[in-house]
């Protein structure tokens, strides 16, 4: 259990890889799936919606095979259609830990929330620690 936790808390608080000067990511909120990711990527921030100051969320579901590659790939949720695109396309290019031999494939959906904020990633994970310490 503990092992989980660590690994979520690395996903959501590490800066994304493919970072570029200047560009923003979204965060990554993980469900509790039992498969371990190899390679998690984050969307880029769309630069239309930079530009506009457009902020969102994006909930995508998926079914990971025996490889650790993403399938039915859905979006479940979004608050604004400009970072569905992005979304999709990093859950395709993410990879989990394939199943052993004696693994036995789980037909449980993983889904995935991306956070598209203008605020950097450092700066929300530092508020909502204030906020949690204040409560």
């Amino acid at each position: 259990m503990r092992r989980w936790s660590l690994l979520l808390a690395f996903i959501v608080l590490t800066p994304v890889l493919g970072a570029d000067e200047g560009s923003l990511l979204a965060r990554i909120i993980d469900n509790s799936t039992h498969r371990l990711p190899l390679q998690t990527v984050a969307p880029k921030y769309p630069h239309k919606a930079r530009r506009d100051r457009i902020e969102g969320r994006v909930q995508v579901c998926f079914d990971i095979d025996r490889l650790g590659r993403t399938r039915r790939i859905a979006v479940r949720h979004s608050t604004n259609r400009t970072f569905e695109r992005p979304s999709i396309r990093a859950v395709k290019a993410s990879t989990f830990r394939p199943l052993g031999e004696d693994e036995v494939l789980q037909a449980i959906k993983s889904c995935r929330t991306f956070v598209f904020s203008l605020e950097p990633v450092e700066e929300q994970a530092a508020s909502s620690r204030r906020q949690q310490t204040n409560a």
